[in-house]
Protein backbone atom coordinates (compact mmCIF):
# COMPACT_ATOMS: atom_id res chain seq x y z
CA UNK A 1 0.00 0.00 0.00
CA UNK A 2 2.96 2.32 0.51
CA UNK A 3 6.09 3.00 -1.54
CA UNK A 4 9.14 4.02 0.43
CA UNK A 5 12.64 5.37 -0.15
CA UNK A 6 15.39 5.70 2.39
CA UNK A 7 18.72 7.47 2.69
CA UNK A 8 21.37 7.60 5.39
CA UNK A 9 24.89 9.02 5.47
CA UNK A 10 27.60 9.46 8.07
CA UNK A 11 28.82 13.00 8.70
CA UNK A 12 32.15 11.77 7.35
CA UNK A 13 31.31 10.43 3.86
CA UNK A 14 34.60 8.53 3.78
CA UNK A 15 33.77 6.63 6.98
CA UNK A 16 30.27 5.19 6.56
CA UNK A 17 30.96 2.72 9.37
CA UNK A 18 30.87 5.61 11.87
CA UNK A 19 27.24 6.48 11.12
CA UNK A 20 25.29 6.63 14.39
CA UNK A 21 21.91 6.83 12.61
CA UNK A 22 19.80 3.82 11.73
CA UNK A 23 16.84 3.22 9.42
CA UNK A 24 14.30 0.40 9.85
CA UNK A 25 11.73 -0.31 7.17
CA UNK A 26 9.35 -3.27 7.17
CA UNK A 27 6.86 -2.54 4.39
CA UNK A 28 3.28 -1.81 5.51
CA UNK A 29 4.26 -2.55 9.11
CA UNK A 30 6.99 -0.28 10.45
CA UNK A 31 9.08 2.66 9.29
CA UNK A 32 11.57 4.28 11.68
CA UNK A 33 14.66 6.46 11.90
CA UNK A 34 16.96 6.36 14.94
CA UNK A 35 19.49 9.01 15.89
CA UNK A 36 22.31 7.84 18.15
CA UNK A 37 23.45 10.83 20.22
CA UNK A 38 27.01 12.04 19.84
CA UNK A 39 28.98 10.84 22.87
CA UNK A 40 31.06 13.73 24.21
CA UNK A 41 33.14 11.32 26.34
CA UNK A 42 34.99 9.99 23.29
CA UNK A 43 34.92 6.46 24.74
CA UNK A 44 34.77 3.41 22.45
CA UNK A 45 33.39 -0.08 23.14
CA UNK A 46 33.42 -3.60 21.72
CA UNK A 47 30.04 -5.36 21.72
CA UNK A 48 28.12 -7.77 19.54
CA UNK A 49 26.46 -4.68 18.04
CA UNK A 50 29.74 -3.07 17.03
CA UNK A 51 33.53 -2.97 17.41
CA UNK A 52 35.34 0.15 18.57
CA UNK A 53 31.92 1.75 18.58
CA UNK A 54 30.64 4.93 20.23
CA UNK A 55 27.83 4.92 22.74
CA UNK A 56 25.53 6.59 20.23
CA UNK A 57 26.30 3.93 17.64
CA UNK A 58 25.51 1.11 20.07
CA UNK A 59 22.33 2.80 21.31
CA UNK A 60 21.02 3.24 17.76
CA UNK A 61 21.88 -0.36 16.90
CA UNK A 62 20.11 -1.67 20.00
CA UNK A 63 16.99 0.41 19.32
CA UNK A 64 16.89 -0.57 15.64
CA UNK A 65 17.14 -4.24 16.54
CA UNK A 66 14.38 -3.93 19.15
CA UNK A 67 12.09 -2.06 16.76
CA UNK A 68 12.58 -4.65 14.05
CA UNK A 69 11.77 -7.39 16.55
CA UNK A 70 8.61 -5.56 17.66
CA UNK A 71 7.36 -5.58 14.05
CA UNK A 72 8.77 -8.96 13.04
CA UNK A 73 5.32 -10.46 12.56
CA UNK A 74 2.06 -9.00 11.22
CA UNK A 75 0.74 -6.32 13.56
CA UNK A 76 -2.76 -7.21 14.68
CA UNK A 77 -2.90 -4.03 16.76
CA UNK A 78 -0.92 -0.86 17.20
CA UNK A 79 1.80 -1.07 19.87
CA UNK A 80 1.37 0.53 23.27
CA UNK A 81 3.79 3.53 23.25
CA UNK A 82 4.73 3.22 26.93
CA UNK A 83 5.47 -0.50 26.61
CA UNK A 84 7.42 0.16 23.42
CA UNK A 85 9.65 2.72 25.14
CA UNK A 86 10.29 0.27 27.97
CA UNK A 87 11.36 -2.38 25.46
CA UNK A 88 13.68 0.02 23.64
CA UNK A 89 15.26 1.19 26.89
CA UNK A 90 15.67 -2.42 27.95
CA UNK A 91 17.64 -3.08 24.76
CA UNK A 92 20.09 -0.29 25.65
CA UNK A 93 20.30 -1.50 29.25
CA UNK A 94 21.24 -4.95 27.98
CA UNK A 95 24.17 -3.40 26.13
CA UNK A 96 25.42 -1.83 29.38
CA UNK A 97 25.20 -5.23 31.03
CA UNK A 98 27.17 -6.98 28.30
CA UNK A 99 29.87 -4.33 28.53
CA UNK A 100 29.87 -4.46 32.35
CA UNK A 101 29.62 -0.69 32.60
CA UNK A 102 29.44 0.47 36.22
CA UNK A 103 26.14 1.94 37.39
CA UNK A 104 27.69 5.20 38.67
CA UNK A 105 29.26 5.82 35.23
CA UNK A 106 25.87 5.36 33.58
CA UNK A 107 23.99 7.56 36.04
CA UNK A 108 26.59 10.33 35.89
CA UNK A 109 26.44 10.46 32.10
CA UNK A 110 30.08 9.42 31.66
CA UNK A 111 29.04 6.23 29.90
CA UNK A 112 25.39 6.79 29.09
CA UNK A 113 24.29 5.77 25.58
CA UNK A 114 21.44 7.81 24.12
CA UNK A 115 19.20 7.70 21.07
CA UNK A 116 16.17 9.54 19.71
CA UNK A 117 13.71 7.98 17.29
CA UNK A 118 10.56 8.48 15.29
CA UNK A 119 8.48 5.60 13.98
CA UNK A 120 5.28 4.82 12.12
CA UNK A 121 3.47 1.56 12.89
CA UNK A 122 0.66 0.30 10.65
CA UNK A 123 -2.13 -2.04 11.70
CA UNK A 124 -5.35 -2.41 9.77
CA UNK A 125 -6.53 0.97 8.52
CA UNK A 126 -4.63 3.02 11.15
CA UNK A 127 -1.10 4.40 11.50
CA UNK A 128 0.45 5.24 14.87
CA UNK A 129 3.26 7.78 14.87
CA UNK A 130 5.57 7.56 17.88
CA UNK A 131 8.48 9.90 18.63
CA UNK A 132 10.97 10.54 21.40
CA UNK A 133 13.59 13.24 21.01
CA UNK A 134 14.05 15.69 18.16
CA UNK A 135 13.65 13.55 15.05
CA UNK A 136 11.25 15.18 12.57
CA UNK A 137 7.98 13.73 11.31
CA UNK A 138 6.04 15.33 8.46
CA UNK A 139 2.63 14.14 7.23
CA UNK A 140 1.52 15.52 3.87
CA UNK A 141 4.28 18.11 4.13
CA UNK A 142 3.26 19.34 7.60
CA UNK A 143 5.39 18.82 10.72
CA UNK A 144 3.68 16.80 13.46
CA UNK A 145 4.86 15.72 16.93
CA UNK A 146 7.51 18.44 16.84
CA UNK A 147 9.94 18.87 19.73
CA UNK A 148 12.91 21.16 20.30
CA UNK A 149 15.40 21.07 23.17
CA UNK A 150 15.73 24.49 24.85
CA UNK A 151 19.35 23.61 25.64
CA UNK A 152 20.18 23.42 21.95
CA UNK A 153 18.84 26.92 21.31
CA UNK A 154 20.65 28.42 24.31
CA UNK A 155 24.02 26.77 23.69
CA UNK A 156 23.86 27.31 19.92
CA UNK A 157 23.53 31.03 20.56
CA UNK A 158 26.43 30.94 23.04
CA UNK A 159 28.55 29.16 20.45
CA UNK A 160 27.69 31.73 17.76
CA UNK A 161 28.53 34.67 20.03
CA UNK A 162 31.82 33.09 21.09
CA UNK A 163 32.64 32.29 17.45
CA UNK A 164 32.32 35.96 16.43
CA UNK A 165 34.34 37.03 19.44
CA UNK A 166 37.17 34.64 18.64
CA UNK A 167 37.30 35.75 15.02
CA UNK A 168 37.68 39.36 16.21
CA UNK A 169 40.66 38.21 18.26
CA UNK A 170 42.30 37.15 15.00
CA UNK A 171 41.92 33.37 15.26
CA UNK A 172 41.49 31.20 12.18
CA UNK A 173 38.21 29.31 11.79
CA UNK A 174 40.04 26.01 12.30
CA UNK A 175 41.21 27.27 15.71
CA UNK A 176 37.88 28.86 16.61
CA UNK A 177 35.89 25.66 16.14
CA UNK A 178 37.30 23.53 19.02
CA UNK A 179 37.35 26.47 21.44
CA UNK A 180 33.71 27.35 20.79
CA UNK A 181 32.80 23.69 21.18
CA UNK A 182 34.67 23.36 24.47
CA UNK A 183 32.88 26.43 25.76
CA UNK A 184 29.40 24.97 25.28
CA UNK A 185 30.42 21.51 26.49
CA UNK A 186 31.59 22.90 29.83
CA UNK A 187 28.98 25.68 29.98
CA UNK A 188 29.85 29.39 29.70
CA UNK A 189 28.41 30.06 33.18
CA UNK A 190 29.65 26.87 34.84
CA UNK A 191 32.44 28.57 36.74
CA UNK A 192 35.03 26.59 34.80
CA UNK A 193 37.88 28.80 33.54
CA UNK A 194 37.31 30.08 30.01
CA UNK A 195 39.12 28.16 27.27
CA UNK A 196 41.97 30.45 26.09
CA UNK A 197 42.06 32.98 24.59
CA UNK A 198 38.60 33.73 25.97
CA UNK A 199 38.66 35.63 29.26
CA UNK A 200 36.32 35.90 32.22
CA UNK A 201 35.10 39.20 30.78
CA UNK A 202 34.40 37.45 27.47
CA UNK A 203 32.35 34.80 29.28
CA UNK A 204 30.29 37.50 30.97
CA UNK A 205 29.66 39.17 27.61
CA UNK A 206 28.62 35.86 26.03
CA UNK A 207 26.21 35.11 28.86
CA UNK A 208 24.71 38.60 28.62
CA UNK A 209 24.21 38.30 24.86
CA UNK A 210 22.47 34.94 25.22
CA UNK A 211 20.20 36.16 28.03
CA UNK A 212 18.82 39.03 25.92
CA UNK A 213 18.34 37.01 22.72
CA UNK A 214 14.71 36.79 21.59
CA UNK A 215 14.69 33.24 20.19
CA UNK A 216 16.52 31.99 23.30
CA UNK A 217 13.93 33.56 25.59
CA UNK A 218 11.11 32.16 23.48
CA UNK A 219 12.62 28.66 23.57
CA UNK A 220 12.78 28.87 27.37
CA UNK A 221 9.29 30.29 27.85
CA UNK A 222 10.72 33.73 28.74
CA UNK A 223 12.19 32.16 31.86
CA UNK A 224 15.63 33.69 32.43
CA UNK A 225 16.23 31.29 35.30
CA UNK A 226 16.04 28.38 32.84
CA UNK A 227 18.46 30.15 30.49
CA UNK A 228 20.91 30.58 33.35
CA UNK A 229 20.65 26.94 34.41
CA UNK A 230 21.43 25.78 30.87
CA UNK A 231 24.36 28.18 30.55
CA UNK A 232 25.76 26.80 33.79
CA UNK A 233 25.20 23.16 32.88
CA UNK A 234 26.55 23.09 29.32
CA UNK A 235 26.30 19.94 27.25
CA UNK A 236 28.01 17.94 30.00
CA UNK A 237 25.33 18.84 32.52
CA UNK A 238 22.50 18.20 30.09
CA UNK A 239 23.88 14.77 29.21
CA UNK A 240 24.20 13.92 32.91
CA UNK A 241 20.58 14.84 33.69
CA UNK A 242 18.57 15.05 30.43
CA UNK A 243 15.17 14.88 32.11
CA UNK A 244 15.86 18.13 33.97
CA UNK A 245 16.53 19.91 30.67
CA UNK A 246 13.59 18.63 28.59
CA UNK A 247 16.10 16.55 26.62
CA UNK A 248 14.72 13.09 27.30
CA UNK A 249 15.94 10.27 25.07
CA UNK A 250 16.23 6.52 25.21
CA UNK A 251 19.20 5.79 27.47
CA UNK A 252 18.53 2.49 29.23
CA UNK A 253 18.11 4.04 32.69
CA UNK A 254 15.62 6.94 32.53
CA UNK A 255 11.87 6.50 32.66
CA UNK A 256 10.97 8.31 29.45
CA UNK A 257 7.41 7.05 29.07
CA UNK A 258 5.94 10.47 29.85
CA UNK A 259 8.08 12.10 27.14
CA UNK A 260 6.94 9.93 24.24
CA UNK A 261 4.72 11.70 21.69
CA UNK A 262 1.96 9.84 19.85
CA UNK A 263 -0.41 10.60 16.99
CA UNK A 264 -2.88 8.17 15.40
CA UNK A 265 -4.08 8.77 11.85
CA UNK A 266 -6.22 6.83 9.36
CA UNK A 267 -4.07 5.39 6.59
CA UNK A 268 -6.37 7.01 4.05
CA UNK A 269 -5.37 10.49 5.27
CA UNK A 270 -1.63 9.96 4.73
CA UNK A 271 -0.42 10.79 1.25
CA UNK A 272 3.20 11.37 2.19
CA UNK A 273 5.09 10.56 5.37
CA UNK A 274 8.63 11.77 6.07
CA UNK A 275 10.76 10.62 9.01
CA UNK A 276 14.12 12.35 9.43
CA UNK A 277 16.86 12.64 12.04
CA UNK A 278 18.18 16.03 13.14
CA UNK A 279 21.07 15.95 10.68
CA UNK A 280 18.92 18.11 8.43
CA UNK A 281 19.18 21.75 9.62
CA UNK A 282 16.42 23.07 7.36
CA UNK A 283 13.05 21.76 6.25
CA UNK A 284 12.26 21.85 2.51
CA UNK A 285 9.09 23.28 1.04
CA UNK A 286 8.62 20.21 -1.16
CA UNK A 287 8.50 16.55 -0.12
CA UNK A 288 10.92 13.77 -0.93
CA UNK A 289 14.56 12.90 -0.32
CA UNK A 290 15.84 15.12 -3.11
CA UNK A 291 14.07 18.13 -1.59
CA UNK A 292 15.59 17.46 1.86
CA UNK A 293 19.06 17.08 0.37
CA UNK A 294 18.64 20.32 -1.57
CA UNK A 295 17.62 22.14 1.63
CA UNK A 296 20.71 20.77 3.35
CA UNK A 297 22.94 21.91 0.48
CA UNK A 298 21.50 25.42 0.71
CA UNK A 299 22.03 25.53 4.48
CA UNK A 300 25.62 24.41 3.96
CA UNK A 301 26.09 27.13 1.36
CA UNK A 302 24.84 30.03 3.45
CA UNK A 303 25.76 28.88 6.98
CA UNK A 304 28.22 25.96 6.95
CA UNK A 305 29.53 26.70 10.44
CA UNK A 306 25.97 26.86 11.87
CA UNK A 307 26.45 30.23 13.52
CA UNK A 308 23.80 32.17 11.58
CA UNK A 309 20.27 31.33 10.43
CA UNK A 310 20.90 27.62 11.07
CA UNK A 311 22.72 27.99 14.38
CA UNK A 312 23.57 24.69 16.02
CA UNK A 313 25.93 23.18 18.57
CA UNK A 314 28.13 21.88 15.72
CA UNK A 315 28.72 22.71 12.06
CA UNK A 316 30.21 21.43 8.87
CA UNK A 317 33.97 20.85 8.69
CA UNK A 318 35.38 20.69 5.17
CA UNK A 319 33.80 17.78 3.33
CA UNK A 320 32.34 16.44 6.57
CA UNK A 321 28.71 17.25 7.30
CA UNK A 322 27.61 18.68 10.63
CA UNK A 323 25.91 15.44 11.67
CA UNK A 324 24.90 12.00 10.51
CA UNK A 325 21.56 12.16 8.72
CA UNK A 326 18.81 9.77 7.74
CA UNK A 327 15.42 10.05 6.10
CA UNK A 328 12.58 7.76 5.10
CA UNK A 329 10.06 9.00 2.56
CA UNK A 330 6.83 7.02 2.32
CA UNK A 331 4.09 7.75 -0.17
CA UNK A 332 0.66 6.26 -0.74
CA UNK A 333 0.61 3.68 -3.50
CA UNK A 334 -1.59 1.00 -4.97
CA UNK A 335 -2.23 -2.37 -3.37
Amino acid sequence: MYHFQGFTQAKNPDAPETNEDRVVAIPNRLYAVIDGATDISGLRYDDRLGRGATGGYLAAQAVAEALATAAAGPLTRLPDPAALVIDLNTAIAATYQRLRIAGPDIRSGLARFRAAFSAAFTAGDMVRLVALGDCTIRVNGKVVLDHHFPGDTVLSKARAVAWAMLLKKGLRVADVRPIARQLIVQGPASGTPAPPPLTAADLAAIVAAVRRDGPVLEACGNDLAEVDVILAAGLEGIRADPDAFHAAALDGVSDTRSSVRVLDLPRSEIKTLELATDGYPALPDASGIAAWEAALAEADRIDPDRIGPHASTKGRVGKNFGDDRSILFISAGIN
